[in-house]
């Protein structure tokens, strides 16, 4: 009687239930997939979070209980956008939902230790203080503020509202800005504003909207224009360069840019595309890793076997190892739907017993050292939930674009209906005049006083590392050429130079270095009839230290190459003879030579940075470089 009686209630038991736990056949419609992905997430916000405070665990395990006991202010963002999707999906009633979200704005406006507006980026769970001696960070605080003003308009006219926008009227956003043009990336009451700046195209234009669009404290739309966008390609697909994919995808999961363009992108389109060349650089890669293949896929910040992780892809520096991050393929569900909703599928049908748990996907897996991620991180969990949300109904969207602040922030920047096809830049053309005079290798550069440079500067041609002014690093370049040689000159700013360390490996200190693509083939690693010279200082004997990769050997020790340097008090210069027999170069009036000077820092600190003229990505191997074009004397 007790065996018939089981089999009646596991008979009866409702599929929905199955679904829940993940014992559901393989059988699910893509509605009834995506459906239990997001209410698993949400489950994540709903009981991750302290409800006195409304503090969201920062990740927490995803096979047991426990987790951190640390908040971040990011997943309080994504839960407080969490919560409304949960009433629309009857996962939680409405009163449960604005009692939290009340709760949470209450905490943030009456005990959270803030500056200027601007929160810490990492809260203890129970009391509330800073945690981990974290920043004040400006793109946490905008994280926060989307979820906190999307519960706005979904709860109008109620205290959630109010308490939403007087906690955005609070944040001084010029503060943040620190003279600059671009917002800063935070600031410790230690050391005052961190050096990083939002410079470049990521995800921090949800925080450039909310600082223009402000109404209390704006900052101006000159400052949406001083962000940089690189544009290269990784096969067919042309974009704004930001490899890990997240960067693509946190400002869209609150702001529609369908069908617009603000005259530099349509950036839909463009996620659209970041999300096609992510994929296809891992399938480029999969015969090297065993996770990737047609269907598991996507690389973002995430955790990793050695721990938390910057992944990402080509274009614009791939960092990976093997690990895939179920948040990267399904956020983009709807830049990718199909390609999204097949990732899905793979991974539950065919993994579910290795990454399933209790609040769906493991935050990342990699098949190869059979390793799986123990947690589940808020800020992961969070686009998955929004994003599946906006692509089945539109929901986030529809309510964030009626915003005020939105309107006015589109406005200013001067968004518009319309499309934006990216381009490659053309590379930049240097015409280097045939030489006049005899040249003394001397590095006195007298003969070069009044011939055009290529003048490198971190506003321009910074490929990584951080730059404070031009005193820190910046350079000159000139060419000039005869039926022997190619000759080149350059002025190097450098407050601290450093060489001669005991390591002996001249690519890890101060050095100019000189890309050169003869066949103009493409610049390519390890390739022989491609040439990357280094150029650096030694300072015992004055002589130039110099090494020629892929080719393994000193090109002036071996007196194949002349070079000379002198030193500055703010830098110093180098002048360096190189025979076109080197590199089977018949030169000849309009010749064009690819090249591309490089100046590489390391200062005593042990930071680094890297100014090239033009070094970008065209295909899965190689590099385009600028091109010095032969001339007569000028």
């Amino acid at each position: 009687m007790k065996r018939l009686t089981l089999l009646l209630l596991i008979f009866f038991i409702p599929f929905s239930f199955l679904y829940d736990i993940g014992a559901s056949p393989a059988s699910l419609s893509d509605r009834e997939l995506l459906n239990l992905v997001q209410k698993k997430c949400f489950n994540y916000f709903w009981n991750e979070a302290n409800p006195q405070n409304g503090l969201v665990r920062d990740k927490a395990f995803n096979f047991k209980g426990g987790g951190d006991p640390v908040a971040s202010i990011a997943a309080v963002g994504f839960a407080l956008t969490a919560y409304p999707i949960g009433i629309q999906n009857k996962w939680i009633s409405r009163a449960e939902g604005y009692y939290r979200t009340l709760k949470t704005l209450k905490f943030f406006r009456d005990h959270a230790p803030e500056e200027h507006g601007f929160f810490y980026h990492f809260l203890d769970m129970e009391e509330g203080k800073r945690a981990w001696n974290s920043e004040v960070s400006s793109i946490d605080t905008a994280l926060f503020l989307a979820g906190a003003l999307f519960a706005a308009e979904y709860f109008k006219g109620t205290e959630v509202e109010e308490i939403a926008h007087e906690l955005y009227s609070r944040v001084d956003f010029p503060w943040m800005l620190n003279g600059g043009a671009a917002l800063a990336m935070g600031w410790k009451p230690e050391t005052g504003f961190l050096t990083p700046r939002w410079d470049s195209y990521n995800e921090s234009m949800i925080l450039y909207f909310l600082a223009i669009g402000s109404s209390r404290h704006p900052i101006s739309a000159r400052s949406w224009k001083a962000v940089k966008r690189k544009i290269m390609a990784y096969g067919p697909y042309i974009l704004m360069a930001s490899p890990p994919l997240f960067t693509h995808q946190y400002s869209h999961c609150w702001i529609d840019f369908r069908g617009k363009t603000d005259g530099e992108a349509n950036y839909f389109k463009n996620s659209m595309n970041a999300t096609l060349a992510n994929r296809l650089f891992c399938l480029d890669q999969r015969n090297h890793y065993q996770t990737y293949s047609e269907h598991t896929w996507g690389l973002t910040a995430s955790d990793g076997p050695a721990g938390y992780r910057a992944y990402g892809a080509e274009p614009g520096g791939a960092v990976h190892d093997g690990t895939v991050a179920p948040t990267a393929a399904i956020s983009s569900i709807v830049f990718t739907p199909e390609l999204s909703i097949q990732f899905a599928r793979e991974l539950y049908e065919k993994f579910r017993n290795k990454v399933w748990g209790r609040y769906g996907f493991a935050d990342a897996f990699n098949f190869e050292p059979d390793w799986v991620s123990p947690y589940v991180l808020g800020i992961d969990q969070g686009p998955m939930l929004v994003m599946i949300e906006n692509y089945k109904t539109g929901f986030v969207w529809n309510y964030f674009m009626r915003l005020s602040f939105v309107k006015r922030a589109m406005a200013k920047i001067g968004f518009r209906p319309g499309d934006k096809t990216l381009e490659l830049p053309k590379p930049p053309s240097f015409q280097a005049p045939a030489k006049k005079f005899p040249l003394a290798i001397d590095g006195g550069l007298i003969e070069w006083e009044g011939l055009a440079a290529i003048e490198l500067d971190s506003s321009r041609f910074m490929e990584y590392g951080v730059i404070e002014s031009a005193k820190d690093l910046s350079g000159k370049f000139a060419f000039q050429w005869d039926e022997q040689c190619l000759y080149f000159a350059c002025t190097v700013h450098d407050e601290q130079f450093v060489a001669n360390q005991e390591h002996g490996d001249i690519h890890k200190e101060d050095l100019v270095e000189l890309f050169i693509d003869p066949q103009n083939d493409g610049f390519r690693w390890k390739n022989k009839k491609d040439y990357q010279f280094g150029f650096s200082w030694e300072r015992k004997s004055g002589r130039v230290k110099s090494w020629l990769w892929p080719h393994g050997y000193d090109p002036v020790g071996s007196s194949s190459v002349h070079a000379s340097v002198k030193i500055l008090p703010d830098g110093y210069t180098l002048e360096a003879a190189i025979p076109w027999a080197l590199f089977e170069v018949t030169p000849q009036r309009g010749t064009k030579l690819r090249i591309s000077p490089a100046i590489h820092d390391v200062d005593k600190n042990g930071s680094e940075a890297k100014l090239i003229w033009h070094f970008e990505k065209q295909n899965a191997d190689s590099f385009a470089l600028g091109e010095v074009v032969l001339t007569h004397n000028n």
